[in-house]
């Protein structure tokens, strides 16, 4: 905190905050950055600097920041009823509305919404259900899931299991022994010189198809 005044905002983030996927010693050093407000597309800083918020905050803000309906949206329901778990078979008519909506808007026919609170819960979710299923129909032997080099699915133990993404796992322990992973089908970075893109597809569903024959395909439950 060399050069921060013990009480400013910045002093104070480093203070009591750890900040995910951060470089800590350079952030010790340097300190990060605050965001204040937020605008349509843009995200304003403590020193009143104004960025393109191409990530829309994690994914999380696809339609803008300080969006007028949402936040009126979001007063009613908080007056009304500001959280509630739809575990025990409870649950509210706002996941209801929802759920019948995501259904009336999925590409494909489905059935049920399962609810999870981040994609990294999603995934994990996921890959329990998978486990789950193997168990109930008597196979429990397929556990393996397979993932891409450098794909990309969270943060959770699980979910950076499937991911394919070193710096994530190194020094965790991860992945765990039942993930696996086949090459990342990115043509531009790793075609071999005068490989079509077909061709490139084609090997990259066959070094999937080696994979899954060597570790034996009653015990591959998911590929990511």
């Amino acid at each position: 905190m060399d050069g921060l005044h013990a009480n400013s905002p910045h002093a104070r983030d480093q203070r009591y905050l750890v900040h995910q996927q951060t470089e800590l010693k350079t952030y010790r050093e340097q300190g990060g950055t605050l965001m204040a407000r937020g605008n349509g597309i843009h995200v304003i800083d403590e020193s009143g600097k104004e960025y393109i918020e191409a990530m829309a905050g994690l994914w999380c803000a696809s339609l803008g920041f300080s969006e007028k309906r949402l936040a009126e949206a979001g007063y009613k329901q908080l007056l009304d009823l500001p959280y509630y778990h739809t575990f025990f078979d409870k649950g509210h008519l706002a996941s209801v509305d929802l759920a019948e909506k995501l259904l009336s808007m999925a590409p494909k026919p489905m059935s049920r919404v399962l609810f999870q609170c981040s994609g990294s819960e999603a995934n994990d979710a996921a890959i329990k259900l998978v486990w789950y299923y193997h168990n109930a129909i008597g196979k429990p032997e397929k556990k393996k899931i397979i993932g891409r080099e450098r794909g990309y699915h969270g943060n959770t133990v699980a979910s950076v299991s499937v991911s394919g993404q070193p710096h994530m796992r190194a020094g965790f322990d991860i992945p765990l022994p039942m993930f696996k992973h086949t090459d990342n089908p990115h043509y531009y970075r790793f075609h071999t010189e005068g490989e079509t893109e077909e061709q490139f597809s084609d090997r990259m569903a066959a070094n999937l198809e080696a994979l899954i024959l060597a570790e034996g395909p009653d015990t591959v439950a998911a590929f990511f």
